[in-house]
């Protein structure tokens, strides 16, 4: 997904999306991401990277659509942290997908979750209802590729600290509709649109309830006491070993 330019490099909007199981910040140009890192005050190394590196402007080229072939420039983030202000949906030809709003003082953080089906997505929204809209909120995530896990099944998901204390489900799997399953010969097919409609309602009414009516930005802290937004280059990830659960994601 592109994050790309919308509004100036002056503007107090900062847009991140999630790429390899990181937060990344993304620009068509290197001028261009270069100037926001500045604006943002983080450090970066001179030479360009081809492949993820911590604190480093890092490059990639474009593997479909129009731009197929184009060079991204994009910068790695542990995390970013405010207070969360919104949740957005925006429905096009290619799904529905979330993007989360964090607010800081005057500067603003929106992060793409990507669909709302995808496997990050359904992790927030199964620990959302642990989240205290009157504290700041650091928000990450984590990726484990098929050739780490222990069932060979790629797994991601995000994790979330509010008062240094980690954000548990809020939702258990024995809360959400079992996924059916029926079987194409030697293969077994899981179906889980029940419970993917079951996290879809939940999501629509945590919005529903909480930033319809504006309450939330009433109740952020006075500018003198809101906490900094932090942006920070993350340390490269060692693999990682994960109990499994039985179930793709």
């Amino acid at each position: 997904m592109a994050l790309n330019t919308r509004g100036t490099s002056s503007s107090n909007r900062t847009y991140l999306n999630i790429f390899q199981g990181n937060i990344v910040l993304e620009y068509d140009s290197q001028e261009s991401i270069i100037s926001k890192l500045d604006s943002l005050g983080l450090e970066y190394a001179e030479e360009i990277a081809e492949s993820n590196r911590m604190g480093h402007v890092c490059e990639r080229k474009r593997t479909k659509g129009k731009n197929e072939g184009k060079s991204v420039f994009y910068y790695i983030l542990n995390d970013v942290s405010g207070m969360l202000t919104n949740i957005k949906s925006t429905v096009n030809d290619f799904g529905e997908f979330v993007e989360l709003e964090f607010t800081d003082v005057d500067e603003t953080f929106g992060v793409s979750l990507g669909d709302v089906y995808s496997r990050i997505c359904k992790d927030f929204i199964r620990r959302m209802g642990n989240i205290d809209l009157k504290k700041e909120l650091v928000f990450g995530v984590w990726n484990i590729t098929a050739e780490e896990a222990d069932n060979g099944k790629a797994k991601s998901g995000v994790k979330m600290y509010q008062d240094g204390n980690k954000l548990e489900y809020y939702i258990g799997y024995d809360e959400m509709p079992e996924p059916t399953t029926k079987k194409k010969g030697s293969k077994t097919i899981w179906n889980f649109d029940d419970q993917e409609e079951f996290l879809y309602d939940a999501l629509k009414t945590f919005k529903n309830d909480n930033f319809l009516n504006e309450t939330v930005g009433e109740a952020l802290p006075p500018k003198e006491e809101a906490p900094k937004a932090k942006a920070t280059a993350r340390k490269p990830r060692e693999a990682a070993k994960s109990s499994t659960d039985g179930l793709p994601f």
